[in-house]
């Protein structure tokens, strides 16, 4: 795979929607599509992986999720962990191999989860699924480099829209866990995984070819890139939680900053050396960091979104209408199930519009979307909100699958793995943020609008207190609006619940609306900026022309 850095430099400087560095592609190899499906299985045992609160983490109910506090905290920390390995994963796939790395995560998310089956207790539990989230960090990013490798031109982009879409149903996927955890114990949750993820480790061993950088690892660009990803990533996320506490000290943004240190001291030492080494080759070959910080901005945004609807309208239909777990989840198909009728389109649209349309366009009905969901309540009926849901999917598809495409035309394609680990570790830090930063929000607006709704009944702030405290403890008892035997306390319970669940869909609504904002400013970021990128390209084309004239 012979890539030179002016290759590179070219490719950075005039990419539109196509990529033309040349890569060791085997997009006529007749097994291309089982890659495509060993790839698209792993990922999504990878993403169906059940959180730990759904088989083993006994998180106390309480009004507005605020017994969720210190789970936040360790799935924050377990984020920053993450990010590190989905770059690590995708560095050492480009330099020992990516079918290599891809099985050794592959096999580790596997057997620590059949290891986790064997947990005597919520310590060793708790060690084991990060084992199982730090090995599928390795191979996860590997699963989408291996399809940039393999696929070319409108099959490329056919084969992001459909794992796109299959990594999307993994996520719903995991909220199965919750059914299963009910009907047949925790340990059930982690059937799928398990099962789904063996029949991914077969394709793989069977229809991957290995592949790695034949440029030679140690490049300026590449261990630059993942530095900068590291500090710009944590330093992220360290700032929106220190803002979110109140405080510079919370473990959080502490643990953050370690990372960005470690980050920034990696970016120090490897520019000295690489300069004593004599490996600058010059500005025109580094991707500037402007730029990368710019293409993490999005990749984040897009997980962002997608987690942050998601949640949020599963607490939605769990909390504000009261259907059970699994139902909850279900009503949440739509999302993805619409998708399956537009796959052929949203490909074709992907390919032949600019990049600015396909990404601004569906970041912005993302948007839209949870605008238009925010203004569900309790007695909405859910096929009012099914469009809503539908017209999300579409978005996230297309610009997902198109960003996908621009995000490896940008960068150097012999280091698709750790390209592949750099989206996914904003993914991993758009997800994170989304269920901290939304879940705030709702809790905040949710406990001020019951407070409002108490205070119309003259209740004093203690007696509101109190009410809160009510629905803590109904919420324990689940206490149901179809309660029949309703005894006079039971009565009061009913009336309290009714207002608490209104206040809960308010509270949704904010969060919604907040996730929809970021999304909108997002689209309108990507839509100049990558406009901007096609016009310069337009008018360096033109200069050639002219020159070859």
């Amino acid at each position: 795979m012979a890539s030179d850095s002016g290759d590179v430099a070219d490719t950075r400087r005039t990419v539109t929607d196509v990529p033309t560095v040349p890569s060791p592609r085997q997009y006529d190899d007749p097994q291309r599509w089982w890659i495509l499906a060993a790839c698209c299985t792993v990922a999504f045992a990878l993403q169906a992986e059940p959180f730990l609160w759904m088989i083993g983490y006994e998180i106390p109910s309480s009004a507005f999720g605020t017994g969720w506090n210190e789970y936040r905290i360790l799935a924050s920390l377990g984020v920053l962990l993450f990010v590190a390995f989905q770059i690590i994963g995708g560095v050492l796939g480009d330099l020992l191999g990516r079918r290599k790395i891809l099985l050794i995560g592959a096999v580790g998310a596997t057997l620590f989860n059949l290891f986790s089956l064997l947990a005597p207790n919520l310590l060793a539990l708790t060690l084991l699924r990060a084992m199982v989230g730090v090995m599928g960090a390795l191979a996860f990013p590997l699963t989408l480099a291996l399809i940039r490798l393999t696929f070319e031109g409108t099959e490329r982009t056919r084969a992001l829209v459909i794992y796109t879409f299959v990594t999307g149903v993994g996520v719903l996927a995991s909220l199965l866990g919750i059914p299963f955890e009910y009907w047949w114990g925790w340990r059930a949750a982690l059937v799928l995984p398990i099962v789904v993820g063996a029949i991914g480790l077969y394709l793989a061993w069977r229809y991957v070819p290995e592949s790695r950088a034949q440029g030679g690892f140690g490049r300026f660009e590449a261990l630059t890139a993942a530095a900068w990803a590291m500090v710009f990533l944590a330093a992220m996320f360290g700032l929106v939680m220190a803002r979110l506490s109140g405080t510079w000290f919370n473990p959080i943004t502490v643990t953050a900053g370690v990372f960005s240190a470690l980050g920034l001291l990696l970016l120090i030492v490897w520019t000295q050396f690489a300069r004593r080494q004599n490996l600058f080759r010059g500005a025109a070959n580094e991707v500037p960091r402007h730029f990368l910080s710019l293409l993490l901005l999005v990749s984040a945004a897009l997980s962002f979104g997608l987690v942050g609807y998601a949640q949020m309208l599963y607490g939605f239909f769990f909390t504000a209408r009261q259907l059970p777990g699994f139902i909850a989840g279900v009503a949440l198909a739509p999302v993805f199930l619409g998708n399956l009728f537009i796959l052929r389109w949203a490909a074709r649209f992907t390919t032949s519009q600019p990049a600015y349309v396909s990404v601004g366009g569906g970041l912005a009905a993302m948007g839209v979307a949870m605008l238009l969901t925010a203004l569900a309540r309790p007695n909405t009926p859910y096929l009012f909100i099914i469009p809503m849901m539908m017209l999300f999917g579409i978005g996230f598809l297309i610009a997902s699958a198109s960003w996908a495409y621009f995000f490896f035309a940008a960068l150097p394609a012999d280091l698709i793995g750790l390209s592949s680990g750099l989206n996914r570790a904003a993914g991993l830090i758009g997800s994170g943020l989304s269920g901290v930063l939304l879940a705030t929000v709702l809790a905040l607006s949710g406990t001020a609008d019951f407070k409002l709704r108490m205070a119309d009944l003259t209740l004093t702030p203690q007696q509101q207190a109190v009410a809160l405290q009510a629905v803590d403890t109904a919420l324990r008892q689940g206490i149901t609006a179809d309660d029949i035997a309703q005894a006079p306390g039971a009565i009061v319970g009913l009336g309290l619940m009714a207002a608490y669940r209104e206040a809960f869909s308010v509270g949704v609504a904010s969060a919604l609306i907040l996730a929809g904002a970021v999304c909108l400013a997002v689209a309108a970021v990507a839509w100049f900026w990558l406009r901007g990128v096609k016009r310069a390209a337009d008018d360096t084309g033109e200069t050639r022309s002219q020159a070859n004239e």
